[in-house]
């Protein structure tokens, strides 16, 4: 067991990136000055002309301390982080940097125990060296300068050069397997070889030293280049981490084609080999049962392969690394984390607890398919708090506007913190930026209790760097798969590929398709997918040629009826749902095999609603000659501009909230699934390309703008008239959506509806399309009409528009004398004064206890009613607030305004 002052700078062995830096002076305090230096001859980094270095304090998250940017045009920030670069007569080829950590990181000395550092090219496109953990010297400290690492193979006969240094006058003493080879006293360098012992078991290398008061340690394994053994595997064992009956013990299955040996390394053996954890091999799987495990308790490990390449388990279902252990992490997002092991490995680990807890999941029925409203929604920009639990705390509000479905942007472990998620290294693992697995399950929990179901958008087209399977067979440390790689392409087919393109019709990406699209509908009981570039799924080589890419293509076709299959198999109601946008032909065909597929009418509505006459007509599944109402249109999604961004180019805002408005009425009442990406139901309008990626301002405040509030209402109004009705279905519908003037036709045996509007910036002279005559009902405000001439010529102002209905029907909007000026006929319970400052009146209901929320569906304030129906707001700030009154019998919600 290694002291805790033992210093141990180890980032693994690298074979084509820079060799681990030379630091002088070697035992260093955090504010004295240092020159790290790279030697990159003969690996990729040797053609880059600049260089920079990124530098972090481990447990910190490396997107944190030093906040350089490279690829930065702003001089005065990359400049301190430059590298020189220069070549010895031999050709050989360095890059150096001279700084003070505590000046280059920007925080105090007693801040620093440790400094993570790497090298990077000037657009990161160049590559790039491991991550490098350096010790800071505050006291007696060891290091040995050969062999480097923690551990090493070698041929036999090998010889080893032992070189240690202190930072204090000690007796340095050095060991093989505890058996004395060297000593000298009052030094503080000592060196010896050792010709290697080659039995085949694992020995250890240690350099002991003392300096009168304190001894410390540091140590290095070694062993021949080993023969797994070879023992068939288990029955019932599956690639990744088997948790046996016995809670005491784990089986670990790597599937490594051409792969020659595995070590396990982790917590159980002080992350160093030992031939109890050399790997049994059964072809190209390599297994290993683990026993002595405590119950419920974290170990960390990793799969060392080939003595080169260490890996989390593909299969992991949560994963430690030095970009996630940051304090927002772990002290914000993931309480009593385990912390990444910096001091001993590098890159991701993965996590194993035997006996974890099951969790206890409510019943809920899904929506039919043509009944979805879908609230698409990124955890990072919906909530200040950016987490799971925030988003479970304002379920409230998408159950009261009326969504049934929320489809959560990519939340398997991605690359980095702040992301969209669309970079997946684990597709296993719940990013811990969000929060705990608990959290999430919680989350989809809490939204099925409330009717809403949970749609995961899912990114199989591509993986990048950091995913295990890319880096046992690939490029230097997160370089391009090699052809040896069986899950991945070499090259992207298609033009529209991030990070590395997966082979679909290989047999190994298969297997590993089913076993994550199985995995999130059994663990975590979500009720389907998006799937994200599904037209990527193809092994056609359209590079080049987009048109190519996107035309019917026969073999990509079975690859998607293969997952669906592998899915409705799993879970037969299961939503599957592609991001195809494809040739008509082809998305016909998997929409009527039961797939759903994106329906994306973003610039259509956006110009019409500016005041063009486009057609809204690929809106709707039949217009593409579709039998199935599987089309899934959208105004609004994250890839889009917003609408009131644009409309705000040419008209106020005021106008451009009539305008939205209009647009959203001919967009919910059309049949079929639909689409809302979040906030659009208040005419969100931050500009998405500015920063395309970057986080976004959440804007609840908008709620509390009457005008904007009356949009929501809208929204609210037409998605429950969708999801509490049967009036809104394709038997019943015909439009018009050809000109400036468009109508909607719904014709149900019950109620007759009519959607009206003139979408020009002119006044419209036109023949109404109402389908009989007599009285007619505005549908917000209850207020009659007479229609004598059923096709009777009118005039509509610039963006007037209208719904009427045959009968008087619920327009499902509480308290309308706030937001659209007729009251409230569902309950006969009254507020007053409202708006309110001082006191609310409750009237008509006995009540024993109130909560107030706000508008986003967070609770201010709770109480108990008193005989006096009275609630004290004066902590109310102005705006817009629900309070919920419930007695033994009945809960009910009511909308006020504090002034």
């Amino acid at each position: 067991m290694k002291s805790k002052l033992t210093l141990t700078l180890f980032l693994g062995y690298i074979s084509l990136f820079a060799q681990d830096p030379t630091i002088e002076p070697a035992f260093f305090s955090a504010d004295e000055e240092i020159t790290i230096t790279y030697e990159v001859t003969g690996t990729s980094l040797q053609s880059l002309n600049e260089a920079w270095i990124w530098m972090w304090i481990p447990g910190e998250g490396i997107d944190a301390p030093s906040n350089i940017n490279p690829a930065s045009s702003n001089s005065s920030a990359t400049n301190p982080a430059k590298f020189t670069r220069s070549m010895s007569n031999t050709g050989e080829v360095f890059f150096s940097i001279t700084l003070i950590p505590t000046d280059f990181i920007g925080t105090s000395k007693e801040n620093i125990e440790s400094i993570g550092m790497l090298l990077k090219g000037n657009d990161w496109s160049n590559g790039q060296t491991s991550d490098y953990i350096a010790e800071i010297n505050d006291g007696f400290t060891i290091a040995m300068d050969n062999p480097t690492g923690n551990y090493g193979f070698y041929s036999s006969a090998a010889t080893i050069q032992i070189d240690v240094r202190t930072s204090e006058s000690s007796t340095i003493e050095l060991f093989i397997d505890e058996n004395s080879i060297a000593s000298s006293t009052e030094v503080t360098e000592l060196s010896s070889s050792h010709t290697i012992i080659d039995d085949g078991n694992v020995h250890i290398i240690k350099a002991e030293a003392n300096n009168g008061s304190e001894t410390i340690e540091t140590t290095y394994s070694y062993t021949l280049t080993p023969t797994p053994p070879s023992v068939t595997l288990p029955m019932g064992i599956q690639d990744g981490i088997n948790y046996n009956t016995d809670l005491t013990q784990v089986t670990l299955a790597l599937r490594a084609p051409d792969k020659e040996h595995v070590f396990v390394i982790g917590d159980f053996n002080d992350w160093s080999l030992s031939s109890d954890y050399l790997m049994n091999k059964d072809g190209e799987v390599h297994w290993l049962t683990i026993n002595g495990l405590n119950p419920q308790q974290e170990y960390l490990f990793q799969y060392l392969v080939d003595g080169e390449i260490k890996i989390a388990d593909p299969y992991s279902e949560k994963i430690s690394s030095p970009f996630d252990d940051g304090e927002i992490i772990a002290e914000n997002r993931y309480p009593e984390l385990k912390p990444y092991p910096n001091r001993e490995t590098s890159e991701a680990a993965s996590f194993l607890q035997t006996s974890q807890a099951d969790f206890a999941w409510s019943d809920f029925t899904r929506p039919a398919n043509e009944d979805l409203v879908i609230y698409e929604l990124l955890i990072r920009d919906f909530t200040e708090e950016r987490t799971y639990q925030a988003v479970t705390d304002r379920l409230d509000y998408l159950a009261d506007l009326g969504v049934n479905a929320l489809e959560l942007m990519p939340i398997q472990e991605f690359e980095g913190n702040l992301s969209w998620g669309y970079n997946p290294a684990f597709m296993f693992a719940v990013d811990k930026y969000y929060g705990t697995e608990l959290d999430l399950k919680t989350l989809i929990d809490e939204a099925h209790k409330r009717g809403i179901a949970v749609i995961l958008d899912i990114v199989l087209n591509h993986h990048f760097g950091r995913n295990s399977l890319v880096r046992l067979y690939n490029e230097g440390l997160y370089g391009n798969p090699t052809s040896d790689n069986p899950w991945f392409n070499t090259r992207a087919k298609h033009d529209f590929n991030v990070g590395y393109d997966m082979n679909h019709e290989s047999q190994y990406t298969k297997d590993y398709t089913d076993r994550v699209v199985k995995y999130w509908l059994e663990e975590y009981n979500v009720d389907g997918y998006r799937f994200d570039l599904s037209k990527g799924f193809t092994q056609r080589n359209s590079l080049g040629n987009i048109g190519l890419w996107g035309n019917y293509d026969a073999s990509r076709i079975a690859i998607w009826k293969r997952i669906a299959d592998v899915i409705w198999a799993e879970d037969p109601t299961a939503y599957v749902i592609l991001e195809h946008f494809a040739d008509n032909t082809e998305e016909k065909e998997l929409a009527a095999y039961g797939m759903m597929l994106w329906g994306n009418l973003n610039h259509t509505y956006i110009n019409a609603a500016k005041g063009s006459s486009a057609s809204l007509n690929q809106a709707y599944f039949e217009s593409r000659g579709w039998e199935e109402p599987h089309l899934i249109s959208y105004m609004e999604s994250h890839d889009e501009e917003r609408q009131m961004w644009e409309l705000k180019k040419s008209k106020s805002t005021n106008e451009a909230l009539e305008r939205a408005k209009m647009a959203t009425a001919f967009f919910l009442t059309m049949p079929g699934p639909k689409m809302i990406w979040q906030f659009g139901e208040f005419g969100y309008d931050e500009e998405l390309n500015n920063d395309r990626l970057g986080v976004k301002p959440t804007r609840w405040e908008y709620l509390e703008d009457l005008n904007r509030k009356k949009l929501f209402d809208l929204y609210k109004s037409l998605i429950h008239l969708r999801t509490k009705t049967e009036f809104i279905d394709k038997e019943y519908f015909t439009w018009s959506t050809s000109g400036f003037v468009k109508t909607i036709n719904i014709t149900h045996p019950e109620v007759e509806i009519y959607v009206v509007g003139n979408f020009d910036d002119e006044v419209q002279s036109f023949n109404h399309r109402f389908t009989t005559t007599g009285i007619w009902y505005n549908f917000f405000t209850g207020e009659p009409i007479e229609v004598t001439n059923a096709s009777e010529e009118v005039s509509f102002g610039a963006g007037e528009w209208y719904i009427y209905t045959s009968e008087k029907i619920e327009n499902y909007i509480d308290d309308q004398q706030i937001t659209l000026g007729i009251e409230n006929e569902i309950e006969n319970l009254y507020i007053y004064p409202n708006p309110a400052s001082e006191m609310i009146h409750i009237i008509n209901i006995d009540a024993d206890d109130y909560r107030i929320l706000d508008l986003s569906g967070r609770e201010i304030k709770h109480g108990l009613m008193d005989n006096t129906n009275q609630i004290n707001v004066t902590d109310l700030h102005p705006g817009i607030y629900h309070v919920i009154l419930k007695n033994s019998t009945k809960e009910i919600k009511k909308r006020f305004l504090i002034k």
